[in-house]
Parts: C-alpha cells; structure tokens; sequence
C-alpha cells in the first residue's frame, strides 16, 4: 500500500488557455484577470525508487481524478520530473482545485504557474506541503484588495476526509483591528479559493475597495468544535500588468519568536527586498527587531523594535531601517526577532525603487522566513539554459536559469555541498561552499559544473536533446559538520522578470 508522504497545494489550477494580445498592449494586461495553467515539478527525496499518484480534487467537490505520471513507471532516488496539468485527462477545461499527492518514498514538490498569454514572463513558484505541515490554524501573512495595484487570491485545502468549516479572520495591517470574518464549508479532501476582491469570500464591509492586512485560517469538523487540518497557499497578482508571485501559508508550528530570512537586498542586482511579518497570535501582542547581516556574517543594521496586535501584519522595507544605516548596494541576510507572541514572515524582492535595470523590471518574488534550518535540503525545479537561449529574443517566459541562495544558521562557519541530479537521480554535478557563521553562500548549475550531462543540451542543465526535462539539486553539510543547519531559497529568473521557492527540508 503506498503512503501519502506529500500532500500538494496548487493554486490557481486555471487550463483554459488565454486569448492573445499584441505585444504592444502587453504591458496593460492584469495577472489578475489572465489565465494561468501549471506543472508540477517533483523530486523523490528518499532513498529508494517509488511510484507516484496524484489525485485530483476539484474545488468544492471530494470526488477526485486519478493520475499516473510515470506510468507503471518509478522515480529513482534523488532523481527529478515534471508533468503538466493540461495533459491531465478527465480534468476538465477551466479546471480550478487542488491536488494530492502519493508515494511510497518522500516527495519534494514544486508547482510551477504560468499564463500562454502574450506578454507573461513570469513563472510562479510554490511548494507542496508534507503531512507534517497540516494545522487547525494557519497563516496568510500578507492580503491586498487592490493594494500597490496588486489583489491577492489565497486558496484552503481540507487535507481531511471529513467536511470542515474553515474560518477566515482578516486583520488591517494599519491598526490592527479585525476587520472581517468568514466561514466556509469545504467537502472532504477539497479546497476553496478566497479571491480577496469577493466580499462573499472576504465578508469584508460593502463598499471596501482597497485592503492591505493579513488573514489567520481556523478549522474544525464540521458540526463539531474538533480541530480539522488544512494548507494554504497564495497568489499575489498586479492588476495592471504581466506580472504576479506565489507563496505557501504557514501553519502556527512554524510560529516563532526568530525567523530567518535568506536574502536581503537593497539597490543590488537591482533588487530591493521587503518583509510581511504576521503576529500568529489571535490574543497577544509582538514586539519585533530586525538585524541585518553582512555575506561575511557581520552585523549591518537593525530596524525596531516595533509592535504587531494580535493577527496583524507589519510592512519591513530592507532599503529604510530605523538606526539611519545606508544600506545602498547591500546583499545579506536578515533575522527577524520577537518578544511577546511568536511570528511568521514572507519576503519579497522585486526591482529596485532607486536602482532598478531592465534586466529587473519584472522580477517579483516571494519567500517563506523559516524558523529553523536543516543539515538536508531539496530543491526540486532547477534549470541552466545556454547563454544563447536564455538572451535569445524569443526567450519570452521559456528557459529559465536558477540561482540558488544557503544561507548559514550558525555561529560557526559551515561547510555545504550542493549536489546536481539529472532527471534520473545521477549526480552530474557538485559544489562545495564554505559559509561564514551567520552568512550565506551561492550555487549554480554552471559552477558546480553540471552543464550538458547525459542527454542534456550543450551548456544547459534540466532542459534535453529530446525536448524532456528534469534537473534537481540536494544540499547537504558536509562530513566534517554533518549536523550543521542552513536554510536556501531558488531564484529562478528569465530575462526581465523572476521568482522564488524555499529548499525543502529532507527528513
């Protein structure tokens, strides 16, 4: 019998694929209003091969769709594939659900949103959520209501075979107040999407036309006062142009009093970074601090303290901290800590307000802050296209490069190696890296000199000469400190725009 080792969240399972616009209009499109289909990216991160099942669940309904992605055949150990949705048969056109995933091996799973419409380079990056992720109460760091013109929509999965009433609690970041809640039922295995522009999803006051807070997810057995568990996960989309990111809720076990964030940028590499960070408490205040560090683990400057009511959210900008520090051209790190009730962060880079490039313009991303590091990591969707194809002009939203961020949790240096898999778990490429306490390091496929192996285009890692793909990397410590812990996030960018996913940790 196989085990359900990972269960996976998609959002925004939407198959029908869009009218086209010109290129001249483009730039005016919504990422609100496209349509966007998916793939998903996985990785076996166990040790023996397994075979994979994915039922399919379409919002509202417990009755799902059975699918094989390999066939009657197995992932190997540490090897990485993909399917796409719309080759999914008995999904229906317009498709809009959520998915589960089953193995016999633990999985890593990366879901992968992009829009065929002219003009979307943009590729959104989200993870699936082990069984050790579901949770009564869960955490949505940041909704907007056409916000910095961008509208959130955020969807619940009951990873229950029990219907569930799931209660929505909206918070403005402003002052904290508890500015909306609504429940909803969902049927067993089922999810439902909260699009924040719906006041019947929201229960926001008639007439609200704008938003920026957070949300806390509550549940329980329908019919009952039983904690029920779910996942969540979100989108966050500009509603006047081609471009949106995606992000994972977090349950409250992933609350704490220090987040660690892997990346903080300022007007570097054209990018700036800002931090969502929630209180996860319904009844308690936070007090937060914020210490950014230097690559070489150094402090560089501290922003706070500041107090978040119960379930709100406060705004961190990497460019502005409060001691007065110029943080022009910075590239590190940051800890987020609390006193009072534990917290949750989401990062976000995007191009830079003072120093943006056009290489940038349409880099938006999100991340999760983590609470703690792990000595094994998984990365499942990592790409290298050539240098011809990744500047080609037609490269539009096609080959990606990905650049991986580790950032070094202790206050000693560490030794890490990444490790690069083809789509049949050989490794065809490595890197050792030495962090500096409290630092991070970079990897990439070129560096760990992983380009053009065993069927792969020359000068690319994960895309192949026969039109496959599947390329994955694991991050380990090394042997001379196996239990050191360390935290990574992927950047997957295209020419112009680009986004974010955390390493999964491999237990």
């Amino acid at each position: 019998m196989r085990h359900k080792h990972l269960l996976v969240l998609v959002v925004a399972l939407l198959l029908t694929v869009g009218f086209l616009l010109s290129p001249g209009s483009a730039q005016a499109q919504s990422a609100r209003a496209a349509q966007w289909v998916v793939s998903i990216t996985y990785q076996n991160i166990g040790t023996s091969a397994t075979l994979v099942n994915v039922q399919f669940y379409p919002e509202g309904s417990s009755t799902a769709v059975s699918y094989n992605p390999l066939g009657s055949g197995q992932l190997q150990a540490n090897a990485g594939a993909s399917f796409f949705i719309g080759s999914v048969q008995g999904l229906a056109s317009g498709f809009r659900g959520n998915a589960v995933m089953g193995s016999s091996s633990p999985l890593g799973a990366t879901a992968v949103q992009f829009s065929q419409q002219a003009g979307f380079k943009m590729r959104l990056l989200s993870n699936g959520f082990s069984t050790s992720q579901v949770s009564d109460q869960y955490l949505v760091a940041t909704t907007l209501l056409n916000r910095f013109s961008r509208t959130t929509v955020f969807s619940i999965q009951n990873t229950t075979n029990n219907s569930i009433d799931a209660t929505v609690r909206f918070y403005d970041s402003s002052n904290g107040a508890l500015a909306a809640t609504k429940t909803h039922t969902i049927p067993a295995n089922s999810s439902k999407y909260i699009e924040m522009d719906d006041p019947n999803d929201t229960g926001l006051p008639a007439g609200t036309t704008t938003f920026d807070g957070s949300a806390i997810v509550t549940a329980v057995r329908t019919g009952s006062s039983d904690p029920a568990q779910v996942v969540a996960s979100a989108n966050e989309l500009y509603t006047n142009r081609p471009v949106a990111l995606a992000f994972e809720g977090l349950p409250l076990s992933n609350a704490s009093n220090t987040v660690y964030m892997a990346t903080a940028l300022c007007q570097r590499f054209g990018l700036d970074t800002f931090y969502a960070v929630q209180n996860a408490s319904l009844t308690n205040p936070a007090t937060i601090t914020v210490q950014y560090r230097n690559t070489d683990g150094s402090n560089k400057a501290t922003d706070g303290p500041y107090q978040i009511g119960p379930g709100q959210k406060r705004a961190i900008t990497t460019c502005s901290p409060s001691d007065g520090t110029n943080m022009s051209s910075f590239t590190g790190s940051a800890v987020i800590q609390s006193t009072g009730a534990p917290i949750v962060a989401i990062g976000k880079a995007q191009n830079s307000i003072n120093a943006g490039t056009a290489a940038t313009q349409d880099v938006f991303t999100g991340f999760l802050g983590e609470r703690d590091g792990a000595s094994k990591l998984a990365l499942p969707f990592v790409r290298w296209a050539s240098d011809a194809n990744f500047n080609a002009a037609s490269n539009v939203g096609g080959k990606q490069r990905t650049f991986i961020a580790i950032q070094n949790l202790g206050a000693t240096a560490a030794t890490v190696v990444a490790e690069y898999y083809d789509k049949n778990g050989n490794k065809v490429g490595e890197q050792t890296l030495n962090i500096p306490a409290f630092s991070k390091g970079n990897t990439d496929a070129n560096s760990a000199g992983a380009l053009g192996k065993n069927g792969m285009n020359p000068g690319e890692f994960g895309y192949y000469t026969d039109g496959s793909f599947g390329g994955s990397v694991t991050v380990r410590a090394a042997a001379s400190n196996p239990t050191a812990k360390f935290i990574a996030i992927a950047r997957v960018q295209h020419p112009g725009a680009g986004e974010d996913y955390n390493a999964i940790p491999v237990p």
